[in-house]
Formats: structure tokens, sequence, C-alpha cells
């Protein structure tokens, strides 16, 4: 209290504190040597009584939180520190949880409560978040690790494993920020396809048609789905449609089926047509793996490769939780 003010009158100073409780939403009460309440002021919304002065903590809360103040206040008391606890209030549907500390004040006790619900349901918010930051970035690293593996063990050289691995990790790393942009809900197929063939070979895009359905992929499906539209794409220009000179061209196509009795899944074609003679499509070594067990594989569905001397044939087929309409 500043000297100055000495001269107020109490109920001044207790409208000022009034005021000053309201503001920042939190309530105060004050126990005589009998444990009774002497003072109340800006208690939460779903205190027990409206009228609590005079009355004792068993004639005010509920019989568990009733014992829990009592034995707090009882602590403090004897110990003459400072204690603290939670409990729960009900006002209609909603649950306030309360924090209360109990505070020495000679014989009897000051007790400061706030209303920490919406701090706590922050709290959960942001420790769920990143939990599942935690979970995904394991995920992740352990995509990145089989990939360097599986690209070691099918690379001649050095220089060809750093190329091959180089363009698979940013594939990965074009699609995480896709679905970090989408605040981890995923991406839709037209625009993975999109991202992935414009870092792979922006020139060609007008060699591209894209048709069908655009479905929102979740995490994971994005994440395998990408790195088999790079896969495809790569080799597209190295040994097939959109190789330098080729006269070929690249049609993807995705299609939800819904049959009745039957799961909802998603059909992925990529198609390659009209690939220069002489210019028959290499099998991509890891980039088949990659196609016909690990994408399938991680995302539960089924895939099917193909090709011969001018036509590539990709079929991948999702099932319905791995993306949404």
């Amino acid at each position: 209290m500043f000297p100055e003010s000495d001269h107020l009158p109490p109920q001044t100073r207790l409208r000022a504190m009034s005021v000053g409780l309201r503001q920042t939403g939190t309530g105060l009460l004050h126990q005589d040597q009998d444990c009774r309440y002497d003072l109340a002021e800006n208690l939460p919304s779903a205190w027990p009584v409206s009228a609590t002065l005079g009355l004792t903590d068993a004639e005010i809360l509920p019989p568990d939180i009733a014992e829990l103040f009592t034995a707090t206040g009882a602590l403090c008391r004897s110990s003459q520190e400072e204690q603290s606890i939670e409990f729960h209030l009900s006002v209609g549907k909603r649950r306030q949880l309360i924090e209360a500390r109990f505070v020495p004040d000679g014989d009897g006790l000051i007790i400061v409560l706030v209303d920490v619900t919406d701090e706590r349901s922050r709290e959960a918010a942001v420790n769920a978040l990143l939990r599942e930051v935690s979970h995904r970035s394991k995920n992740l690293l352990a995509i990145v690790q089989s990939v360097a593996m599986q690209t070691a063990r099918h690379s001649d050289s050095i220089q060809d494993f750093l190329d091959k691995f180089r363009g698979r990790l940013h594939a990965l790393s074009s699609t995480q920020d896709l679905v970090t942009e989408s605040n981890w809900q995923g991406t839709h197929f037209q625009s993975l396809v999109t991202s992935q063939l414009s870092r792979v070979v922006p020139s060609l895009l007008r060699e591209l048609r894209i048709t069908g359905d655009n479905p929102l992929l979740g995490p994971n499906a994005a994440l395998h789905i990408g790195l088999a539209i790079h896969e495809l794409a790569a080799n597209a220009v190295i040994h097939g449609a959109l190789s330098t000179g080729s006269p070929g061209h690249v049609w993807v196509d995705a299609r939800i089926e819904t049959r009745p009795g039957r799961p909802r899944n998603l059909t992925i074609e990529w198609q390659e047509t009209g690939i220069e003679t002489g210019k028959s499509p290499q099998p991509p070594r890891f980039g088949t793996m990659v196609l016909e067990r690990i994408v399938p594989l991680s995302v539960g569905g089924k895939a099917s490769f193909s090709l011969d001397q001018d036509h590539l044939s990709y079929r991948l087929t999702v099932p319905g939780d791995q993306f949404e309409i």
C-alpha cells in the first residue's frame, strides 16, 4: 500500500480492491481463527453459495472439496507456509478448474482463488501438439533413414548416392512443407503432384495431364505418395516420357471408388505413353521397391507397376482411412 493512500476510508479501499480483483479474474477469501469466512470478494461463477460470510468450509463446499479445504487450511496454519490446491466446480455444463492458494494470516487464512480452466486447456493443447510433432518427427526420421540405407545399397558410387538421395530428401521436404502449411491436416492430391513435378521438371509440366478427384491426403499418405510421385517423375526424366527429345506424355488420374457394402478406396494411376523407340524405361531399382513395396505397405494399400517398350503404368490403391473427400 502506498503511503499517500493511508487517508482513504476502508470502504474506498475495499471498492478499489474489488475492481482490481474483477479485472484480473481473481477471487479472495479470508477465514478468521474460528475457520469462518469474514471476507469474500469476486468468487468464481461456479461457487456453490452466494452468501459465504459467517460460514465454514463444510457449510459451503461439496464434502470432498470441503475436506480438502479444511485439511489444507490446517496445514497452512500449523506450518505458517503457503499451500496450494486445485479443484473442480461445475456451472451448468461447464467445469471450472480453480487454483486455491492458502496464505497464513496470523490465526486466520487468506485464500486466493484463480480460474485456471483456460490456462490448463492451453497447456494440454500445447503438450498434445508437442507429442504429435515428436511422433511425426520420429516417423519422418525413420523414413529418411530407410531411404538413405536403401539408396546407398542401390548406388554405384558416392556421387550416384548423393544425387539420388538429395532428390528423395527434397521430395520428402517439399511434401512436409505442404503438410505443415495445412496445420498437419495433409495436402490435396493434385497439389502434391504439381509440387513434385514442378521441382523435378518445371519446364515440362505442359506434358503432364492431371484428372479425376482431388482428395485431401493425410500426412502419412502425403509423404509416401509424394515419394512415389518423385520416383516416377525422376525415372520419366531419365528414361521415360519426360526425357529430352521424347514425344511422350504423362497422365495422372485419381478416382475415389465407393461401392455398397465395401470400404471406400482411392485409386491413383500414373501412365506414360509415346516413349521414344530405343528409350525403353529401365527398372528404377530402389525406385521399384518404393513403388511396389514401401509405399503400398506404408499406406495399407496395394500397388502394381508394369513397363514395356513404349508404355509405363503404375497403379496405387489407397484405403479410405488415408484420405478425406
